[in-house]
């Protein structure tokens, strides 16, 4: 007579419970990760600016620099060729919160597109920026 086998041998077993470890590993993964942030670029944000004028706040990812004195986020450092600029006002802000900039770094700037009244044709616009972090 030969032995009785086991219905389900220790291998099964172990082979069971590893797929079922993977599949609630991938499942809490999946479901755990970070909502996406949707964000602007200085070229998106001008070439739609009346869509965005004075309505919810956005975000605007680029380089913080300087142009002329004007505080400005731009896609890229190059000034090789025309590069789009959006004027920066930081007047909601502390000295605190913007102590880290520093031009070249790359940052997210959420705030309210807004006219710039110093503009004596009406149609410049600026972001009146809430909050910054960096990149």
């Amino acid at each position: 007579m030969s032995a009785k086998r086991k219905r389900f041998d220790t291998r099964t077993i172990l082979i069971v419970l590893f797929v079922i470890v993977v599949i609630a590993a991938g499942y809490t993964v999946i479901t755990n990760l970070p909502a996406e942030e949707e964000y602007l670029t200085p070229e998106e944000v001008l070439s739609n600016k009346n869509y965005h004028l004075n309505g919810a706040p956005i975000i605007v990812k680029g380089f913080y620099d300087l142009d002329g004195g004007n505080d400005v986020v731009v896609s890229t450092m190059s000034t090789v060729t025309g590069r789009t600029t959006l004027e920066l006002d930081f007047e909601g802000l502390s000295d605190n919160e913007t102590d880290i900039l520093r031009t070249g770094n790359k940052y997210k700037f959420t705030g309210v597109l807004t006219l710039n009244e110093e503009d004596p044709l009406g149609v410049a616009v600026k972001l009146v920026v809430e909050k910054i972090e960096e990149v």
